[in-house]
């Protein structure tokens, strides 16, 4: 092994991270045993840990090192990837051989585009100490905070999974280019189920930083929902008044931001493809109170500092006041249609145009309805209106007056996101909240479409 790979080597062990400079070296020595017309290289490695704990009782502990390399070759628009963990002088060579070889092989890309050169990109600052030097007896305490008021409750069984992570990636080519990041993450998921099966409540947080990965809120809003959601009564199926939770809206959203394509809308393929081969850029299709953005540089959302094909990342809007002002154009596209690619999106930030409502207040603003803690099993079923369909889970609750009555049976929905978000529809947004990949807010809706009940807890 060269110097290099065995400080690699030697990180992984002791659940540390390359450096720019370690990293620097490997990829500059790799681009030096190309022959190809260009070759572009990305190193990436880390270490995760977790603990698995299930019926009030933790089950697995566990880590994980971790680092690949990957070779792109590529002679003219002819390009092949090779993949490898051997980190050797000769796996490297290897590697680079094959992806050469392959190339040669491989059939013209006709959407094939020149390697970047050099780039700026913003410093973000997305690793953090707090949860790089969490040990294992850190992890163990955040199971044991949603253990112990489960047995003490008697009725009450706990399932869930933490995991953190550090980690450093870089990229580079043979054309100046040459990009680097290290980060780290936290993500904590928390399931409660009542004893007679009859209550369960959810809840998820996730940061980079867990200094801020409130686990004791977490648990909280799991055990919480879990006791209010015992013995649901069932309703009809039918158009609603709802309130979505932030998890509720992120299970949605994802949808959303999925079709904000620019090539399948130009093509016609999407939602927001208009007439005549034009897109519905512009146009007022949702409620004034919601804007959709990208910012890599997000105090509550840091990003990577570029896309995934290299171009610098800055704030992007996608919805302002309700006018979609942006679609995603890839390297590509951009190129097809003559402008600039755009700088994101590299996350999502949907927040409210004006101060934003509370739980309780639009609770509180309730005549009747429902309010929606999450979804579950949510699959597309016709993209051109981002129509969805699903099922509610692990909280769902009838509102009359402004208060909260009772519990209610699960529901299946058939409801399209464009029309969820209509101006018409949309009567109150919350503050934006981490639900990952998303910073979403919770949602006052004067009409859902539900087609069924559902007997699933």
């Amino acid at each position: 092994m060269t110097r290099v790979v065995e400080t690699l080597a030697r990180m992984a062990a002791e659940s540390r991270v390359m450096t720019r400079e370690q990293a620097e070296a490997l990829v500059g020595r790799v681009v030096k045993m190309s022959k190809a017309d260009e070759i572009q290289v990305n190193v990436g490695g880390g270490y995760s840990a977790n603990i698995r704990f299930a019926d009030n009782r933790i089950s697995t502990a566990g880590g994980i090192s971790t680092a690949n390399l990957n070779i792109q070759s590529s002679f003219g628009p002819k390009h092949a990837v090779v993949t490898t963990n051997d980190l050797t002088d000769a796996g490297l060579e290897r590697a680079v051989r094959q992806s050469e070889a392959l190339a040669k092989l491989a059939p013209d890309d006709p959407e094939a585009m020149p390697q970047l050169g050099p780039q700026q990109y913003e410093n973000v600052k997305t690793y953090f100490d707090s949860t790089g030097n969490l040990g294992p007896e850190g992890r163990a305490e955040a199971a044991r905070l949603a253990i112990d008021p489960c047995k003490a409750a008697g009725d009450l069984k706990a399932a869930g999974f933490l995991n953190t992570a550090i980690g450093a990636g870089a990229v580079a080519n043979n054309k100046g280019l040459f990009a680097y990041q290290s980060g780290t993450s936290s993500n904590y998921t928390l399931t409660v189920r009542t004893a007679d099966g009859t209550g369960s409540g959810y809840f998820a947080g996730d940061h980079f930083d867990l200094a801020k990965l409130n686990a004791q809120h977490i648990v909280d809003q799991a055990v919480g929902k879990a006791v209010r959601s015992r013995a649901p009564k069932p309703i009809e199926p039918g158009v609603y008044p709802v309130i979505l939770e932030p998890q509720a809206v992120a299970d949605l959203i994802g949808s959303l931001t999925g079709s904000l394509d620019a090539r399948t809308a130009d093509e016609g393929r999407s939602a927001f493809a208009g007439k005549d081969g034009k897109t519905r850029v512009g146009e007022a299709l949702f409620s004034e109170r919601l804007n959709l953005y990208s910012d890599p540089m997000h105090a509550d959302m840091p990003a990577a500092p570029a896309t995934v094909e290299g171009v610098p990342a800055s704030r992007l809007s996608l919805i302002k006041a309700g006018v979609l002002e942006n679609l995603e154009y890839s390297r590509f596209w951009a190129q097809e249609k003559k402008r600039e690619a755009t700088p994101g999106p590299v996350n999502y930030i949907m927040e409210g145009t004006r101060p934003p409502a509370s739980l309780d207040d639009m609770i509180a603003g309730m005549e009747r309805g429902l309010v929606i803690s999450r979804f579950w099993y949510v699959r597309l079923i016709d993209p051109r209106t981002i129509m969805l369909t699903g099922l509610t889970r692990d909280g769902l609750w009838w509102v009359e007056k402004g208060r909260i009555l009772h519990p209610v049976r699960n529901l299946r929905f058939n409801q399209s996101v464009l029309a969820m978000l209509a101006p018409w529809n949309v009567e109150a947004v919350g503050a934006a909240e981490r639900r990952s990949p998303l910073m979403v807010p919770a949602l006052k809706l004067s009409g859902f479409a539900f087609t069924s009940t559902s007997d699933a807890i």
